[in-house]
C-alpha cells in the first residue's frame, strides 16, 4: 500500500505543480486563482509528507491526520467537482480526476500505516 501512495504523492505532487504554474499568465478570477493555487500547494505538501514517511517515518499521528486530511479533502473534490458539472453543464474531469487520486492516496497512506509495519 505504501508504494502505492508514494506513486500518487508523486503523481499529485506534479499535478499540484502544473496548477501552481497556469496560474501565473492566466485572465481569470482572483478567487479562481487563489483556489487553484491552494490546491496545488496542498497537493505538493502532502506529496511531500508522503514521501517523506515512506523514506523516514514521521510521527504515527502526523501520519494518520495527513492520511484523514487526504481522503476528506479527495472526497471534497469530488463532490465539488460533480457539483460544478450539474450546475454549469460543464464537465470538469480534471477536478474529479485530481479528487480521486487525492482520496485513494490518503486511503492507501492510512491503510498502509494500519497493516502493521514496524519502523526502527
Amino acid at each position: 500500500m505504501k508504494v502505492i501512495s508514494i506513486l500518487l504523492a508523486f503523481l499529485n505532487s506534479l499535478i499540484g505543480g502544473l496548477l501552481i504554474l497556469s496560474c501565473i499568465s492566466t485572465g481569470e478570477s482572483l478567487g479562481w486563482i487563489s483556489f487553484k493555487s491552494g490546491a496545488g500547494m496542498l497537493a505538493v505538501y502532502f506529496g511531500v509528507m508522503t514521501f517523506k514517511d515512506g523514506v523516514q517515518p514521521i510521527c504515527q499521528s502526523r501520519a494518520l491526520l495527513n492520511g484523514i486530511a487526504l481522503i476528506v479533502i479527495g472526497i471534497s473534490a469530488v463532490a465539488w467537482g460533480i457539483h460544478w458539472s450539474i450546475v454549469s453543464g460543464d464537465m470538469k474531469n480534471t477536478v474529479i480526476l485530481f479528487g480521486g487520486s487525492l482520496f485513494i492516496q490518503g486511503l492507501t497512506s492510512v491503510l498502509g500505516s494500519e497493516t502493521g509495519e514496524i519502523h526502527t
